[in-house]
């Protein structure tokens, strides 16, 4: 084949594809997006935390083997998009299942709290990539988990609400500090949450949305952090009451909130914050009501939003900021709850772990390309 028939061939394709994805489009079903299996982790794991190394490798973080009475992990799991391949980390100080994460403007991640062997636990500590360590990064000043976990702008991180020791939801939060690591009680929240979700807004302030209250309400309730001045204000009140969702910044500093648990089952609505105006807004419904997912932002400026409860499902969906849409985005190879993802250096969406139909602990991956 020639070069110029060669360039023929790849612009028909381009131009069929095209034609495919308009005729879809007018049925209201999108094309399917791009799934493939990824390789197996080291170990099945299920209530991991998942982030993007500087080095462009995902690292997934602790979680259990079973339900989170079981064992918890130690180690963390890598993937490394370059050679498409899983490595185990040396082992932690603590195991960590739901425990909060963050990478710091050094490069090395924190990790902190959780359930671990012993419990509800304050543990926190460093890993650094480029050695392979861990060392100590002091202790919560409560025990905690079921927290959200949000990086300020100049590095430090705060650790918001959650549960301490007999399961009541908790007003209180703490701040790391990068530079001295040390962690520090700040200003409390106004209302008890445990598994709200979060999201730091461009211009430095955190939006904190739901959550389960006390009596295990979930709550519609939102508010938001001044690090400046170390303050809470009321950020509005969502249409519907959700625990157990997520929350993306867009590129327009708007934050999507996605799914989550009610108090009668699974949501399937989504909401847009305006930091510009403190209010909310609808951002359609998902195909399907999901807790329990991922939600990672792609190149594109696009939300993925994979995987979850209720059934451990297989089902994606993608969100289009610019028209306030959403279509579907294929399936993954396997149906999963609580599994966790980050996007990889290469743009690509790592989905790993979680637990099946049949409460099985997965150590399977499944990735995502635009």
């Amino acid at each position: 084949m020639t070069h110029t028939q060669s360039r023929r061939t790849r612009s028909l394709r381009r131009a069929l594809a095209a034609t495919l994805a308009a005729a879809l489009a007018v049925t209201g079903i999108a094309q399917a997006a791009g799934w493939t299996p990824g390789p197996a982790m080291t170990n099945a794991r299920m209530g991991t935390s998942a982030i993007t190394l500087p080095d462009g490798r995902v690292m997934i973080v602790g979680g259990a083997d079973a339900k989170r009475s079981a064992f918890a992990f130690y180690t963390a799991d890598l993937y490394n998009p370059t050679t498409h391949t899983w490595t185990q980390s040396a082992y932690s100080i603590a195991s960590h299942y739901l425990a909060g994460l963050a990478v710091l403007p050094s490069g090395k991640v924190l990790v902190a709290g959780g359930l671990g062997a012993s419990g509800i636990q304050g543990t926190a500590e460093l890993y650094n990539p480029a050695t392979n360590t861990w060392t100590g990064a002091g202790s919560l000043n409560q025990n905690r988990y079921g927290m959200t976990f949000t990086q300020l702008q100049n590095g430090d991180v705060l650790a918001i609400g959650g549960v301490i020791t007999n399961g009541t939801p908790q007003a209180t939060v703490e701040r790391y500090s990068a530079a001295a690591n040390t962690w520090t009680t700040v200003a409390p929240l106004a209302t008890a949450r445990r598994e709200p979700a979060s999201a730091l807004l461009p211009d430095g302030r955190v939006l904190v949305s739901g959550g389960e209250g006390l009596g295990y309400v979930k709550l519609a309730s939102a508010e938001l952090y001044d690090p400046a001045t170390n303050t809470w204000s009321p950020a509005g009140t969502l249409a519907a009451a959700r625990s157990l969702h997520t929350a993306t910044t867009l590129d327009n500093g708007k934050v999507l909130v996605v799914g989550g648990a009610a108090d009668n089952g699974s949501v399937a609505t989504a909401e847009l914050y305006s930091p510009a105006t403190n209010t909310w807004t609808s951002a359609g419904t998902l195909s399907a009501a999901r807790q329990q997912h991922v939600a990672l932002r792609m190149p594109s400026g696009k939300v993925l939003i994979a995987a979850g409860w209720p059934n451990t499902m297989t089902t994606a969906e993608l969100y289009n900021p610019v028209t306030n849409t959403w279509s579907l985005a294929g399936n993954l190879s396997t149906g999963r709850s609580m599994p966790s993802g980050a996007l990889a250096g290469n743009g690509v969406a790592v989905i790993a772990g979680g637990k099946s139909a049949t409460y099985v602990v997965l150590a399977s991956s499944d990735l995502y390309s635009e």
